[in-house]
């Protein structure tokens, strides 16, 4: 019985990890544009990279694109000036286990802030681990990595309205 269940276990994570290495995000919410980022289209857009201190104390490097660029080619703000009504959007990624995170639109506009949260596909210069890609949101300042969510799928620019 022990071996049928590490089998299953096995199946299913092979699975889990094809599945994750395979998967695009949708960028969509409040946006004029609304696309997809798939392997192809990520490589074209400009890359950075930033350091981050994980749990254990060690630092990495991580490389994709920062959010603000994504949101800046869906055109989540109108006529790229974060002002106004613009000031209640916000944006809500999603990840492939249901967790999900918030972060405002000025924490990631440079006229905001010097901070580049970025969507990254790469660690130390390696494609992400299955468990932790083909995507994954980094929020480097954070004192805790809570929303440096994992697999994400979706990137939603919403905004806030008071009940």
């Amino acid at each position: 019985m022990k071996k049928i269940l590490v089998l299953l276990y096995l199946i299913a994570s092979a699975s889990l990890s094809a599945m994750a290495q395979s998967e695009e995000v949708a960028i969509g919410g409040d946006v004029a544009k609304p696309f997809k980022i798939n392997a192809s289209n990520f490589a074209e857009m400009k890359q950075v990279s930033i350091k981050v201190k994980s749990n254990d104390g060690k630092e990495h490097e991580y490389t994709g694109v920062a959010l603000f660029d994504i949101l800046t080619k869906a055109e989540a703000v109108p006529n790229n000036q974060l002002r106004g009504k613009s000031l209640t959007k916000y944006v809500l990624v999603s990840a492939a286990d249901g967790y999900q995170v918030v972060i405002a639109l000025p924490e990631i506009d440079p006229a905001f802030t010097d901070q580049t949260v970025i969507l990254a596909n790469k660690q130390d210069g390696e494609d992400l681990a299955a468990n932790y890609g083909p995507y994954r949101l980094i929020v480097p300042r954070d004192k805790k990595p809570a929303r440096s969510a994992m697999r994400v799928i979706s990137i939603d620019v919403l905004t806030a309205k008071k009940p």
